[in-house]
């Protein structure tokens, strides 16, 4: 990807697309400060181009906990682009984490209804907002779970066992746990729920031993509000790449 990128900046150093593509490989690489040249220069080639904010947003902002420069970026692609899918699943996923939960649920409510996973974002506001019976009704009813995949289960299997958790239903969600036993992602967030926070954190510590991309994204998790604070994170950034 970088040489197909670095390639067509040879081509035309004037390509937006190209320079977004850079910024989110140098994000990858925790290179936050080549990632952020990048996409601000892909942005002031071609500054009605609204995925590039939604890029910058989800991939170098969220990812360093700058969440309310998140959130302005993706006012500015709402602006430019107020009908996008995209547009709004980024305004889901950021608004969830500046504690702005109805917001979050307007959003997610203007998705379509062709949208995989919108029951799924849905689900995970309404837990936001306390509404956890719902949220169970969301998840469980017929059509809504996500076919596993590539050797997994259902990506979603946190939000439902973190449902679980909260509505005082530990076994299901305990169940959901072990059946992601390969999935330190899934049940660092099931356990948050359980409110566990040694298991948590021990899964989250595996997480960032496997190179999972969504560390610090997660950190700005409503769900992981129980690890804020612990001096144990500070070596999981660490090992994950990210600035403390």
């Amino acid at each position: 990807m970088r040489a197909a990128a670095e390639k067509a900046i040879q081509l035309d150093p004037l390509l937006a697309e190209a320079h977004d593509a850079l910024g989110y490989i140098y994000a990858l690489d925790h290179r936050w400060e080549q990632s952020e040249k990048s996409f601000l220069h892909a942005i002031a080639l071609d500054p009605n181009r609204s995925i590039t904010y939604g890029h910058f947003a989800a991939w170098l902002l969220l990812r360093l906990g700058r969440v309310d420069e998140a959130l302005h970026q993706l006012r500015v692609a709402e602006k430019i682009d107020p009908l996008s899918p995209a547009v709004h699943r980024g305004l889901w996923q950021v608004l969830l984490s500046a504690g702005r939960y109805d917001e979050a649920v307007a959003h997610c409510l203007k998705l379509p209804a062709d949208d995989e996973q919108k029951a799924q974002r849905l689900a995970r506001a309404r837990l936001a907002q306390g509404r956890t019976e719902e949220a169970i009704q969301l998840l469980t009813r017929e059509g809504t779970r996500v076919k596993p995949g590539f050797g997994w289960q259902d990506p979603w299997d946190w939000v439902l066992g973190y449902a679980y958790a909260r509505s005082g239903r530990r076994e299901e969600a305990e169940k959901l746990a072990v059946a992601n036993s390969n999935r330190p992602e899934i049940q660092t967030l099931i356990y948050a729920g359980l409110g566990d926070k040694n298991r948590t954190l021990e899964a989250f510590d595996r997480m960032a031993a496997a190179g999972h991309q969504l560390v610090g994204w997660y950190l700005t998790f409503p769900e992981l509000a129980l690890l804020r604070g612990d001096p144990r994170l500070k070596a999981i950034q660490r090992k994950a790449g990210l600035p403390e």
